[in-house]
């Protein structure tokens, strides 16, 4: 008999099946194992633990499970699944890393440091683990170059304008003005981003990258995101997430559409130091930028200097400022109080993913400019000059002045 004869026809039609036909089939392990080690432990009096959530689609990840890091600075997990997933692992309340859950997976973060002082950026951590999850460590990878660099030319546009300033020479200034550029930090980011889902259009870790997809202003955007959602649920039926996430997408949508200016703000009310719940209202006939922040945020803190000065020059002409904090630890929120001395009304959220979501933000600092009606004016992610521009032009012509559009090409800290 013929063996090989018989095995070409069936090898040729294995051949032809689609790649995603066999992944759907392939086994995923119902156990993995995590492994961490941190460089730098933890200052006294702070908790020495590592926690571990699941991304559920539906915008708070759920709480697997948590331990305490060992002596030698290193943590296991083993973790139980049906299907592989997006988890976080949240080292010390301190650094956040995500991975994919298709195989056992080995991360080395750097803890606490040991600078006197820390303000808290985002950091990109190598996690080792499967093919797939390397989309993910990609994805890490370009949000945190293209954050850094969004840093560097902010700060090199900063210092341009202060040299032109104290020294008359514009030359600096003028080159970053007019130099010749092959695009903007923006566009690169969405350019990386774009030809990273081309190459795993086809993988459920795909899912990782398209939760921004409920872009109220980017209509093309959303449809591709729902066909993109659509896929993954025809090849892979079990993806819960999938599910979850188009109705998530939509509804956040929704609720950025009702944040557009001209809009009424939310109605929302948050504890002030005493426990007490403050309100926007009171604030009626006056304008009002909210500030939303943490503690732990560099970009935030470096803003304030900045916000003072706002709140100083133009109080006398109706300005009140609200800071809004979403700190999970209300001792790190009041310490910052303390050193910021902001002479303004200080709020804590008390459910900061509710409050992510009904001013829909994921980066901060991030401030909305309310007028005199209560009425959204604008909304500006990350402190520019730009966004000061537009608010002092705004204030000092009386609310007929539309202000500085939104610019994201600034600092900021994403959550």
């Amino acid at each position: 008999m013929n063996t090989i004869g018989m095995l070409k026809p069936a090898l040729l039609a294995l051949a032809l099946i689609p790649a995603t036909v066999i992944a759907q089939k392939t086994p995923m392990p119902k156990l993995v194992t995590v492994k961490g080690k941190v460089m730098f432990d933890v200052p006294a009096g702070m908790p020495r633990k590592v926690w571990l959530s699941r991304e559920n689609g539906l915008g708070k990840p759920d709480l697997v499970d948590s331990v305490e890091l060992g002596q030698d600075l290193t943590y296991t997990f083993k973790i139980k699944q049906d299907h592989p997933g997006v988890y976080r692992l949240d080292v010390l309340h301190w650094d956040r890393i995500p991975f994919w859950s298709d195989g056992d997976v080995t991360v080395t973060s750097r803890g606490y440091d040991t600078s006197r002082y820390k303000m808290k950026i985002p950091h990109f951590y190598f996690v080792e683990g499967s093919s797939d999850n390397n989309f993910i460590n990609l994805t890490e990878l370009n949000s945190t170059n293209s954050y850094l660099r969004s840093i560097e030319e902010y700060n090199q546009e900063y210092y341009a304008k202060q040299h032109r300033q104290k020294t008359g020479d514009s030359a600096w200034i003028t080159y970053l003005d007019t130099r010749p550029r092959y695009n903007t930090p923006n566009e690169d980011a969405r350019m990386r981003r774009d030809a990273l889902q081309k190459m795993y259009k086809d993988r459920p870790v795909l899912i990782y990258t398209l939760r921004p997809g409920g872009n109220p202003d980017d209509t093309a955007l959303f449809n591709g995101t729902m066909r993109q959602l659509d896929r993954l649920l025809t090849l892979y039926p079990w993806m819960t997430e999938a599910k979850n996430m188009k109705t998530t997408i939509t509804n956040n949508r929704l609720q950025a559409m009702k944040l557009k200016p001209g809009q009424p703000a939310p109605k929302v009310a948050y504890p002030d130091a005493d426990g007490k719940l403050q309100g926007l209202e009171k604030y009626q006939g006056k304008y009002v930028l909210v500030d939303f922040w943490a503690s732990w945020c560099g970009p935030c803190r470096q803003a304030i200097p900045k916000v003072k000065e706002l709140y100083t020059q133009y109080k006398a002409k109706g300005l009140e400022v609200v800071s809004v904090s979403i700190d999970d630890n209300k001792k790190a929120w009041e310490k910052a109080m303390g050193e910021e001395k902001m002479p303004w009304e200080q709020l804590l959220s008390d459910n900061k993913e509710k409050t992510m979501q009904e001013f829909q933000f994921s980066g901060i600092p991030t401030l909305y400019l309310i007028d005199r009606e209560g009425k959204i004016v604008t909304k500006y992610t990350g402190y520019s000059p730009e966004a000061e521009a537009g608010i002092r032009s705004f204030i000092e012509k009386g609310g007929a002045a539309k202000p500085a559009v939104e610019r994201k090409s600034v600092p900021m800290t994403s959550m």
